[in-house]
């Protein structure tokens, strides 16, 4: 039986935080399974981009294929998430694109960022998308967790977007005026996250990549770059197939194989 989650709760701390836990949501062994077929995945990523990275020195966004055992449903179907997205994009949502967030040892501090831009600067909207995030191994201030500062979904000044270590502070030297949350996740727990608010991976001085995965579900009416770009049948027939009604749904703008 699944774990049971406060959504009317869970709702508060979205409209306040532009972020939430879900605690202990994917079994230890699903999250095992996963790290197995992911890390040759991850390690043929990073091999192809470099010492550099895509997302700074020694980090990376390799992008998860939409096969087994990556969709799962027993992931993104659960009925706490379903319920919970529906109330924040609305029950026409569907997925996106799939990423990861890769800091290997020696990765150093983000800057500070938002995954998404406003859609009329000067003027705040409800969350159009998000990401919903579970990391593969446990997540602390040694292996590079996530810091986010709650409610700054709500900054809607476009002069603010382009200077944001200028505002905050950058690296170590983090403005005190400032607090964001340590994120440091137990293995099998999940996030959601407002791409407008403001984060950063911290620095990874551990001996392992520290490895999450990103669901990005939207609204449907939001234009995503890489769907367009990406025009190869992706998603594996027998998969699509094995799926629910509502999980094909959410995954209708992936690209089926051919039988």
């Amino acid at each position: 039986m699944s774990k049971e989650f406060d959504i009317d709760r869970l709702m508060q701390e979205w409209r306040i935080n532009g972020f939430v836990v879900f605690e202990d949501f994917i079994p230890l062994e699903t999250i095992d399974q996963i790290l197995q077929a992911w890390v040759p995945i991850r390690n043929d990523g990073i091999k192809r981009q470099g010492e550099s990275g895509n997302r700074g020195g020694y980090r990376y966004n390799v992008r998860v294929p939409f096969e087994s055992p990556f969709v799962d449903e027993e992931i993104f179907e659960v009925p706490a998430l379903v319920e919970f997205l529906e109330q924040v994009l609305g029950s026409d949502y569907v997925w996106s694109h799939f990423d990861s967030n890769i800091p290997v040892p020696s990765a150093d501090y983000q800057n500070w960022h938002r995954d998404c831009q406003l859609l009329f600067p000067g003027l705040m909207t409800p969350a159009f998308q998000v990401g919903v995030k579970f990391p593969l191994v446990d997540t602390c201030e040694e292996n590079g967790s996530f810091e986010v500062i709650p409610c700054t979904q709500y900054v809607a000044d476009e002069d603010l977007q382009a200077e944001m270590d200028d505002v905050l502070g950058p690296g170590i030297n983090r403005r005190a005026q400032y607090h964001p949350i340590r994120l440091n996740l137990k293995k099998g727990s999940l996030w959601v996250q407002d791409g407008r608010a403001y984060h950063r991976g911290t620095p990874n001085r551990s001996d392992h990549p520290r490895d999450e995965l990103c669901m990005a579900f939207c609204r449907p009416w939001v234009f995503n770059n890489w769907l367009h770009e990406y025009t190869e049948p992706h998603l594996p027939h027998e998969l699509w197939e094995a799926l629910s009604p509502h999980a094909q749904k959410v995954l209708r703008w992936q690209r089926v194989k051919n039988a």
